[in-house]
């Protein structure tokens, strides 16, 4: 864990213990509820009272030019947070349903179709898990308008600030995941070219998971495409062509998706 000198934040003041925990106490204005425990690019901040988002992004905000729409935070489960005890009950239910759609869809699917799904069976059950909270964090938006400044409920949280990102990440029914470099002003369209998708791949259309997690379905084929950009960051899922297994099969690509929202990566 990094460790942090001693400073003030907002209205509460902020100690570093020798563990490297950066422990905030309560204005005495403010009702406590609980311990919030947020863990920010692996320094870990307490504080002994519900903070709002400018107080949790203050210690840090200033560190670098961070790119706010790449911000990720997420729900733990656990009292530790060790990548071995990230994964929460919801999506840990949501993984368990998506590998069993994966199974029941391989004994009958064709050769072509079955290794597909065995390959994302086996990624699926490698990929680590928990509770994304998809909400805006931005310094500087929470600071002017008060409906961003939203209070954190007690609990264990991991808050992911990155730089911008320089690529852009392919998956699905692919011949293998690809990351490309982000291209300003480029319709996600125009990536398509020189993504290898599979025989099984819905050729008209791709789901861009946005960095803030917005999930855009667009259009990709020479009669439907429109100009949808990619942020950088962005996952994009090429989907299952439905008409192999028709309603299973896009059933099961809208809960990858779903899937893929919680998703942690480093």
């Amino acid at each position: 864990m990094k460790i942090v000198s001693l400073f003030y934040v907002g209205l509460g003041l902020l100690t570093c213990l020798s563990s490297g925990t950066i422990y905030a106490t309560a204005p005495t204005s403010t009702t406590a509820g609980g311990t919030t425990t947020i863990d920010i690019n692996n320094t870990r901040f307490m504080f002994d009272y519900p903070p709002r988002m400018t107080e949790v992004l203050a210690p840090v905000a200033l560190q670098q030019n961070w790119y706010w729409p790449a911000s990720k935070l997420y729900r733990l489960n656990s009292s530790e947070l060790s990548s071995s005890q990230l994964n929460s009950t919801k999506p840990e239910q949501q993984r368990a349903l998506v590998l069993q759609q994966l199974a029941q869809l391989q004994q009958s699917a064709e050769p072509a179709l079955q290794t597909e799904l065995a390959t994302l069976q086996l990624q699926v059950k490698n990929w680590r898990l928990a509770e994304r909270i998809v909400i805006p964090i931005d310094y500087d938006l929470a600071r002017a308008q008060v409906p961003f400044n939203r209070r954190f409920e007690p609990g264990l949280y991991k808050l992911q600030l990155v730089a911008r990102p320089e690529q852009v990440h392919f998956w699905g029914a692919v011949t293998k995941n690809i990351a490309m470099p982000h291209s300003g002003a480029t319709a996600v369209a125009d990536y398509m070219s020189a993504i290898e998708r599979s025989d099984v791949a819905d050729s008209t259309i791709v789901y861009i998971m946005q960095p803030d997690g917005r999930i855009i379905k667009a259009g990709v084929a020479a009669w439907n495409q429109l100009h949808i950009e990619a942020m950088p960051g962005a996952q994009i899922f090429i989907p299952f062509a439905s008409g192999w297994f028709g309603a299973e099969l896009e059933k099961l690509n809208q809960n990858l998706l779903a899937l893929a929202l919680h998703r942690v990566v480093e």
